[in-house]
């Protein structure tokens, strides 16, 4: 009886481990990054803008866009 007491006792700790570490506090990112939001094909298709857009569009295009934008000033552009 005291093995089995001893293996549940182990099972809730792991258990709250990992309950603890899958689900974290969220943490207020207003101010600290950049909003993730889509280029809004409702106002027509500008490219430049549709460009401009990657840098809050998610992780990928936001990469991308910062490519952009470094590019650009090494051209000289804006």
């Amino acid at each position: 009886m005291g093995w089995t007491i001893f293996v549940e006792a182990m099972e809730d700790k792991l258990f709250a481990d990992v309950h603890s570490t899958v689900f974290k506090e969220s943490d207020m990112l207003e101010g600290k990054c950049a909003k993730v939001e889509g280029y809004d094909f409702n106002r027509g298709v500008n490219y430049p803008e549709l460009l401009k857009s990657f840098v809050c569009t998610g992780f990928q295009a936001s990469n991308l866009g910062e490519a952009i934008e470094v590019v650009n000033q090494m051209v000289g552009g804006s």
